[in-house]
């Protein structure tokens, strides 16, 4: 009750078929993912921007209470 060679060869090719499928995959998703995502996705961005927050540089108490209320208010309303 051994294994007999045609056995033993029809599991190897299987393996070898697999493996060879799975690096095959690995390769086209991971040029896929190279040329789809951007290569540094935290870059400043170029053309038409426009900055969502301006800070005020102020640093007296008065305008502090400003930015107090906009943090309640966000905290408020979540936006």
């Amino acid at each position: 009750m051994g294994i007999s060679y045609r056995r033993l060869m029809e599991v190897l090719r299987f393996l070898l078929l697999f493996i060879t499928c799975t690096l095959l995959s690995y390769g086209i998703i991971t040029l896929l993912s190279d040329r789809l995502l951007p290569s540094d996705p935290y870059q400043e961005p170029q053309g038409n921007a426009v900055k969502v927050v301006k800070l005020v540089n102020a640093p007296e108490t008065q305008d502090l209470d400003g930015y107090v209320a906009r943090l309640q208010l966000f905290y408020l309303t979540g936006e």
